[in-house]
């Protein structure tokens, strides 16, 4: 895709993953785009998102656990949603959710980002309109993943940094909604003594049940593992 190549010419590295967030859209006809990290594991984490709607429609996903990327993540194949209205039965609290918080969305693709034959991300796209299917949009779809995956492979080493997390921007939107959730889980899991992602589970669990966000919870726990009691 023409508009991913020159994208791929931002001089800032770190600038580079909104500007592919905003050429995806451009290409596929999208009003908003996101990718993340392999969202169906642990690790997770948000690449980019190109608008406030993208960016929830990602945040969804990670507190409860499943949507339409994840989706996408298990099964290496793209997942398209046509119309909204009609999907709450595969992902019954991220579709309610989307139906009370983000109504403008009427129609979801998600598209694998295949890297040594596994997925390393994936694509979400959405339209404010039902977004029906066709195969030579659904082909287009599946190549501007493969330049994604490309961008993401030469890029890595100055995005992605093990010790301090990721170094794109909004910074403080990524450690608060991905980061911070994941050092918590590593510090209940410790203190529980179970694995991380069944405290991650148990994390979305209490959160869901509560009505409290996930930031919160992640939060307290930082300041205190024990403070987490059995209910």
């Amino acid at each position: 895709m023409l508009l991913l190549t020159e994208a791929a010419r931002e001089p800032d590295p770190l600038r580079l993953p909104l500007r592919m967030a905003k050429a995806l859209c451009a290409g596929m006809g999208a009003q908003g785009a996101a990718v993340t990290l392999v969202p169906h594991t642990v690790g997770a984490q948000l690449l980019c998102a190109s608008d406030a709607v993208a960016l929830r429609l990602a945040e969804l996903q990670f507190e409860v656990g499943h949507g339409p990327g994840i989706a996408c993540a298990v099964s290496g194949e793209p997942v398209v949603v046509e119309e909204c209205q009609h999907f709450h039965l595969l992902w019954p609290l991220f579709s309610s959710a989307v139906g009370e918080q983000l109504p403008q969305v009427q129609g979801l693709w998600a598209f694998p980002v295949l890297g040594g034959g596994e997925v390393v991300a994936t694509v979400l796209l959405y339209r404010t309109r039902p977004w029906p299917a066709h195969r030579g949009a659904l082909q287009q779809g599946m190549f501007a993943a493969q330049v994604v995956a490309g961008l993401l492979k030469h890029f890595q080493d100055t995005l992605l940094d093990d010790e301090a997390g990721p170094l794109w921007e909004p910074r403080e939107v990524i450690d608060a909604h991905w980061l911070s959730a994941h050092r918590a889980a590593g510090a209940l899991a410790e203190h529980l003594g179970v694995t991380a992602p069944e405290a991650l589970l148990l994390m979305r669990a209490r959160s869901l049940r509560t009505g409290i966000p996930l930031p919160q919870l992640a939060a307290g726990i930082a300041r205190g593992p024990a403070s987490w009691t059995s209910d």
